[in-house]
């Protein structure tokens, strides 16, 4: 639906609003429940239907344009997920929207969320090489429990406690750090 009085997106901004936004639309979209693959669909169809549509004026800054992204995010997820209902995806506009204000209040507070990306960053780079491997193994290869334990010579047991253990090492880490940034302030 585009309105006459408000500029459509050219190519230009979309590029623009691709390289500023992807990253935070993939992770929400994929923290709203959509396998990796299809987050990743979702995300760019996300860009498709901005570049089809007129800007509100209200999204003219960065905090609008994000909010605006994750709508569109949002009903494409929940487009989704009424097309699957046979799927083990689930969700309703109530989860989204509890999801949406948990996403507001941990990873962008006060902020664009991009201090929690950065902690995160920082935090990935102290990792191990053993810990680097299991987290590309698990995230970027998708690669199963099993199928993990194997290549890392450990039990699927085993995996699972050092993705926990992981996961809560960053999760710290991210907290220590944005914490430290809040204080400097």
């Amino acid at each position: 639906m585009c309105r006459e009085d408000s500029p459509a997106v050219d190519r230009d901004s979309l590029e623009a609003l691709v390289r500023t936004h992807q990253v935070e639309v993939f992770t929400y979209i994929h923290y709203l429940g959509a396998p990796r693959d299809v987050a990743e669909d979702l995300a760019q169809e996300t860009f498709l239907v901005a570049f089809r549509k007129s800007l509100p004026p209200d999204v003219l800054d960065g905090s609008g344009q994000r909010a605006w992204l994750r709508g569109i995010a949002r009903n494409l997820f929940l487009q989704y997920c009424d097309r699957q209902r046979a799927s083990r995806v689930r969700a309703d506009s109530e989860s989204v929207e509890r999801a949406e204000a948990v996403w507001q209040g941990q990873f962008l507070r006060d902020g664009d969320g991009l201090d929690y990306i950065e902690a995160l960053r920082k935090c990935l780079e102290k990792l191990s090489e053993e810990h680097q491997r299991a987290l590309d193994l698990r995230y970027a290869q998708s690669k199963s429990r099993m199928e993990m334990a194997f290549l890392l010579n450990m039990t699927g047991d085993g995996v699972k406690s050092l993705l926990r253990r992981i996961r809560a090492g960053l999760g710290s880490c991210i907290r220590k750090r944005l914490q430290l940034e809040v204080a400097h302030e």
